[in-house]
């Protein structure tokens, strides 16, 4: 039972990292887009800084995220209006599906952990899988200062610390950009963790990426194509952002719904 519940309690850390950065919402201003669709001899610097002003959709109103291709696959939303932000994660546990979300909507914060009916029951989750946990901030002040963030970014991969950091920025057309990024610089992304970091090493100063800006000048798509290293496989992860502005914001879980976190979910998310 132990064992199961450090490997339960890892995934719970492994997604509260990933979900660090869209915790607090804050404003942060890049100034208005600037793109062009056909092939560009500019130099890095000003390409550099057309990705960095594409982020800026991130500092307005609402959008929608999907994470595919790292560890687990996570489909979130944020809304700037009501501060809050939501996330679920998709897991594979031993070939079975598991499922951890997260609501964080001003300083009140909800989790639901569930992974499958065998595995609920051998870690006598069951009763409470399907319930959103209320939390404690006095009992998992880490867990919290996680969710808050330290970034002052709304957007959960940290494009636009990302971009700062790249080089050898090509533009390839129709909105694409491609370059090399050092990792190292955007350990708080939601597109790696910190496995995936160390074994990469020193590699991880020039990983390759791919960029895709809108009609409107918006950031839209993005991934970095990590080699294998050490026991983790080659990965292409990519980030798609939508409904810009018109995304759903996250919404409190009613009373039917949820319940206050219990002893054993504590110990999940503090193990």
């Amino acid at each position: 039972m132990k064992t199961l519940r450090r490997a339960l309690a890892g995934l719970v850390a492994a997604s509260l990292f990933a979900l660090g950065t869209t915790g607090c919402i804050r404003v942060w201003s890049h100034g208005p887009a600037e793109t062009d669709a056909a092939p560009s001899v500019s130099p890095t610097p000003d390409l550099r800084q057309a990705l960095v002003d594409s982020t800026g959709v991130f500092d307005r109103g609402s959008f929608l995220y999907t994470v595919t291709g790292g560890s687990e696959d996570i489909v979130g939303v944020v809304d700037l209006a009501s501060e809050s932000t939501a996330a679920k994660f998709l897991f594979d546990i031993d070939g079975d599906p598991g499922t951890l979300e997260f609501i964080l909507i001003d300083e009140d914060v909800w989790v639901r952990i569930d992974y499958g009916d065998e595995l609920n029951k051998a870690a006598g989750i069951d009763s409470w899988s399907d319930k959103y946990l209320l939390l404690d901030p006095a009992r998992v002040p880490d867990v919290l200062d996680i969710a808050a963030g330290e970034s002052d970014s709304s957007d959960p991969a940290l494009a636009a610390v990302l971009f700062q950091a790249a080089t050898d920025v090509r533009d390839t057309g129709a909105g694409t950009y491609r370059g090399t990024v050092d990792l190292g610089k955007v350990t708080e992304s939601m597109l790696l963790d910190e496995a995936m970091l160390e074994a990469l090493g020193a590699a991880a100063a020039s990983i390759p990426f791919e960029a895709r800006i809108d009609a409107e000048g918006r950031l839209v798509e993005l991934s970095i194509s990590t080699p294998a290293a050490g026991e983790i496989e080659a990965r292409n992860i990519k980030i798609v952002y939508s409904q810009f502005g018109t995304a759903t914001p996250p919404r409190r879980p009613t009373a039917a719904q949820s319940m206050r976190a219990p002893e054993a979910a504590y110990e999940l998310l503090t193990d």
